[in-house]
């Protein structure tokens, strides 16, 4: 193999293997056995809330096994930590389709189960090192590992411009920038996605000046007409990418009854590079850019463990 630099290495570094999970389903007729295993930094349970750890798992609309919680240490920062070990089963489709539905079915199971739990500790709870484990025919453990760790970045390239060319930025733009920024910063794509489109949603009413129809029961501009006169005809997207972004978007807010399942969940995740170009690409129309010149986002950014598997 040839050399590699320091920044081509860092996307193919692995996660923290967590070891064989301390709990796993037995097997069942027409079931696929699997697991994930996550830690959630931070967190310190003791020995008496690990029956209600249980009843959480099981009221979250998959069919759980069972759940083991482990008190565990940072390292090199001395913090608590929990490995959680979530043990359920998915009803067996083809072959072909098994690996991805275990998945998504994991993604959504640690989603809801997070959301319970932060709910019931009163602040965001986060993951990180998630990986999925089934079996082979063999009855062997099949570790699945994401590809990367978003923990190792390269380094950040500085290529400025010489100036900027404006006189003032207008509080728009700064209000746009707030939230590129927390986009550019989260590590949740649900966070990710909604934070980028926030910042596109006010890149649009600044920008776009003949606004669309109103709505005939509230008056208002209809959002949806701005945005999609903003990305399609200002920005140049493709008008099937809009209605991919737009309907990612009213599933994350909740908008019109749609609920978030596994499948929005990989959608936000890989719709969220394309939201991220396009949110540079408002700001940099705001300043008077042209839209395709740099800058871009960072390469870093670019680099997910969401839902970027090998075996």
């Amino acid at each position: 193999m040839g050399e590699n630099t320091q920044n081509e290495l860092y996307l193919f570094k692995h996660v923290q293997n967590l070891g064989q999970p301390s709990v796993f389903p037995p097997s069942i007729q027409g079931k696929i056995q699997a697991a994930v295993q996550f830690i959630i930094p931070e967190l310190k349970l003791g020995k008496h809330d690990k029956n209600f750890i249980a009843e959480l798992a099981s009221k979250c609309g998959i069919d759980v096994y069972a759940v083991d919680t482990t008190p565990i240490e940072n390292k090199r920062t001395k913090q608590p930590a929990t490995l959680v070990t979530l043990a359920f089963y998915v009803t067996a489709a083809n072959s072909e389709d098994n690996n991805r539905l275990i998945m998504l079915t994991s993604r959504l199971l640690v989603e809801r189960f997070l959301g319970l739990l932060s709910f019931f500790v009163g602040a965001k709870l986060s993951f990180v090192h998630l990986q999925v484990i089934t079996v082979t025919e063999e009855r062997h453990y099949k570790k699945i590992l994401p590809s990367a760790s978003r923990s190792s970045m390269p380094i950040l390239k500085v290529e400025l411009p010489p100036k900027l060319d404006t006189d003032a930025v207008p509080d728009d733009i700064f209000s746009a920038l707030f939230w590129l920024r927390r986009g550019l910063a989260e590590r949740d794509p649900i966070d990710t996605f909604s934070a980028l489109m926030v910042c596109l949603e006010i890149m649009a009413r600044h920008i776009v000046r003949e606004k669309p129809e109103r709505c005939p029961t509230c008056g208002s501009q209809s959002i949806t007409a701005i945005m999609r006169e903003f990305i399609v005809s200002q920005l140049g997207a493709n008008p099937t990418l809009f209605k991919r972004l737009w309907k990612a978007r009213n599933a994350a807010i909740a908008h019109g009854g749609k609920p978030i399942t596994a499948e929005v969940l990989l959608e936000l995740t890989e719709l969220k590079f394309d939201t991220a170009v396009l949110a540079f690409q408002s700001i940099k129309l705001g300043f008077g850019m042209p839209p395709d010149s740099p800058p871009l986002p960072n390469q870093g950014f670019f680099v997910t463990d969401a839902f970027m598997y090998l075996d």
